[in-house]
């Protein structure tokens, strides 16, 4: 393009308004030397306009062929004003030289023309006769290399190579360098360092870089905004101004953008407070492009879509129940039997006869608290055992090994003790809540009431699911939920998980969601179908949610911190099973077992004279008598084993001993007298001899009884 007709070209945008606010101009290095040329003019109809050019080092040479060159363009030009040679006449000097060191390497050579070989007349360029000279001089032209008043002239694939550019910005009358580029750099403020431009004054005289194209006509975006009175965290419209989580989302989004997007909110209601309409009714205004786009929490639904292009989701997608709950546990007179389940009631209570019965087994033979009538006995095992409880048993333990059983058994009760305690503190003083409602089988099945949201698609969903119409009642607000629900107006409240736990933010104490959740694709904002904002505007909520600024803006408006119960019930507390303490009883019981196996093992080795004589008689029957005059009868602590030999001698009067009798035999034989038997009752003959004939038989013992 021509100098003039750049000047030309660049007044008629001023004209149209094209060279304000807004718009960028580049210009390449064939119009740069335009300010130069033209001077003021330019500046005039160009400002805030970019150029690039070839950078030249001022260097003294430069300076000197400066100062020669403006003497001699003064003398041959009185009155004229030009600050010295421009770039491009640089350039034509140091081409002049390259022309003369080509021709000096190329020397004479002889001018004649060369012809065509398919000369026909034509003019075409490839069938001009050509000279031997200018081909030498082409030739060592292109080899030409050296130092100029630019720098080094060297020419590379047909193009004189620079390396260095400098970027130009028009202010005002003036232009300014406001960087360069280079290869190790590229763009930067200084040649030998990375930094950023100097500050570029931009058409309009702004110093903001501008956002780029603008929409067409440059208007702004009409967007429609839902009139939604219940749910002002998510939207809501004041004054002329949108707020609320979805419009500050869509905010922060097209803040980001690197171009500029004016826009205006317009509520989509009568000016009464109420709505014009349903939300498919809104999204088909921008179908009808009577909106550029609609703001607010509007779901993405696939009806819709058929109508407009949605942006990504920007919130939670799906659909629940909210339902009522209630404390699962009551508190009855038999409270404390919760705590333990039935089998480690019956579990503990056998353990603790069974603990009973070992100590009072050791015991009874060398205590005498444990011995008495049967029934004292008896009455002593489950006092002791029971006593044990809450360690306030009185009677005195004088064998190890019942020392050992108990000792056990003692850490079994004390973690029973403390288990139990703290079970049945959480039974009676933490809460157990439960849905009231667990599925919409379940409501349909009693022919309950089921809320949602006005103005939605819910209607269409609850029909798709078999409830009845009649059986669905409208709300528009958290308040309005929580006096349904409370008052029992409806079972449930069907809603998207957004409203949900906005409503649980308020009243999490009394109510849950429970159920399955239905999918849907959250909220989304709508453009018309083919609108270049809808990929730049998922690209900005991708951008803020991988930030974490979506978080925070979620935190801001709709979730604030709130304490709520935990209404899992795999985290409340159930009754202890016999499963949690089988390791224990085993522990215990083991080492009960093991004291009365001990027990009985030394007993009998202390006896082991008696119940070898016994067995050597051959009767089964003497020798459980033995057995049970050993563990049975007293024994004093401080016997020896001689001593109890005495004692297990001495006969009692209901069963005489073997040694008695045969003594008694002998002396009435001895003295012949007679015996008093009954009459009519023969005695029979027994034949007896003078010798030692020792102790008899337990089946003589016996069969004399």
């Amino acid at each position: 393009m021509s100098y003039q007709l750049a000047l030309k070209f660049f007044q008629l945008a001023k004209d149209e308004g094209m060279m304000g606010q807004g718009y960028v101009w580049i210009v390449a290095y064939g119009l740069t030397d335009i300010f130069d040329v033209v001077g003021s003019p330019a500046l005039d109809v160009m400002n805030g306009v970019l150029g690039v050019e070839p950078y030249v080092e001022d260097t003294e040479r430069l300076q000197d062929f400066k100062q020669r060159w403006q003497e001699k363009y003064k003398r041959e030009n009185p009155g004229t004003k030009l600050n010295g040679p421009i770039l491009s006449g640089l350039y034509a000097y140091d081409t002049v030289w390259a022309l003369a060191l080509a021709a000096e390497k190329a020397g004479y050579v002889n001018s004649d023309f060369m012809p065509s070989e398919t000369n026909n007349g034509s003019s075409d360029f490839d069938k001009i006769n050509t000279s031997k000279a200018a081909e030498k001089l082409h030739d060592a032209f292109l080899k030409t290399s050296f130092y100029g008043m630019t720098g080094k002239f060297h020419i590379q694939d047909w193009k004189l190579v620079s390396t260095t550019y400098k970027i130009i910005n028009v202010v005002g009358q003036d232009k300014r360098v406001v960087g360069f580029w280079t290869p190790g750099f590229n763009i930067s403020r200084n040649l030998n360092k990375k930094a950023d431009l100097y500050t570029i004054v931009w058409p309009g005289g702004s110093d903001k870089a501008p956002r780029g194209w603008l929409l067409p006509a440059n208007k702004k975006l009409k967007i429609g905004v839902p009139f939604k009175p219940g749910f002002s965290n998510f939207i809501q419209f004041e004054n002329g101004k949108a707020t609320g989580f979805c419009a500050r989302v869509f905010e922060e989004v097209i803040d980001a953008l690197p171009y500029e997007v004016p826009f205006h909110y317009e509520e989509f209601g009568d000016g009464k407070g109420e709505s014009n309409g349903t939300y498919d009714s809104l999204i088909y205004k921008v179908y009808l492009n009577e909106f550029d786009a609609v703001v607010g929490d509007v779901t993405i639904l696939a009806n819709r879509s058929l109508y407009v292009d949605f942006t990504l989701p920007y919130t939670e997608s799906g659909v629940r129940m909210l339902v009522p709950v209630r404390d699962k546990r009551q508190k009855t007179a038999w409270t404390f039997l919760k705590p333990l389940s039935a089998d480690l009631w019956l579990g503990t209570g056998a353990f603790f006869v069974f603990t009973g019965f070992i100590v009072w087994f050791i015991e009874h033979r060398t205590n005498q608290e444990f011995r008495g009538p049967p029934a004292n006995q008896i009455g002593s095992i489950f006092y002791f055992s029971f006593s044990t409880l809450v360690f306030a048993h009185r009677e005195k333990i004088v064998n190890n090994l019942s020392r050992i059983a108990l000792v056990v058994w003692f850490f079994v009760v004390l973690i029973l003790q403390q288990s139990y305690t703290a079970s049945l503190s959480s039974i009676l003083t933490v809460e157990q809540l439960q849905p009231t409602v667990t599925n919409l089988d379940e409501v349909i099945r009693r022919g309950d009431y089921v809320g949602y949201l006005s103005d939605s698609f819910l209607p269409g969903l609850l029909k798709r699911l078999k409830i009845n119409e009649s059986k669905m009642i409208p709300f528009n607000s958290p308040e309005e939920y929580n006096d349904a629900l409370s008052t029992g107006k409806v079972a449930v409240i069907v809603d998207e998980i957004p409203y949900l736990k906005l409503f649980l933010n308020k009243y999490c104490h009394n109510y849950t969601m429970v159920g399955p959740t239905y999918k849907f694709d959250g909220f989304g904002y709508a453009f018309p179908r083919g609108s270049p904002l809808t990929p730049e505007i998922s690209r900005g909520i991708l951008e803020l949610a991988s930030k974490g600024r979506m978080a925070e803006l979620e935190k801001e408006f709709l979730y604030v911190d709130t304490v709520c119960p935990d209404k899992d019930d795999s985290q409340t507390s159930s009754s202890l099973t016999l499963h949690s303490f089988i390791g224990l009883f085993m522990i215990t019981g083991a080492s009960s077992l093991l004291a009365l196996v001990l027990h009985v093992g030394i007993t009998l080795y202390n006896n082991r004279t008696h119940l070898i004589s016994a067995c050597s008689q051959g009767s089964w029957r003497g020798s459980l008598v033995i057995l049970s005059k050993i563990f049975r009868e007293h024994e004093d602590s401080s016997n020896t084993p001689d001593k109890e030999e005495t004692r297990i001698a001495n006969v009692d009067l209901a069963v005489e001993s073997p040694w008695s009798m045969s003594n008694h035999i002998i002396e009435n034989f001895d003295s012949d007298t007679d015996t008093g038997s009954p009459a009519g009752e023969e005695t029979p003959g027994r034949e007896v001899s003078n010798q030692d004939l020792g102790p008899p038989s337990f089946a003589y013992m016996h069969s004399e009884r």
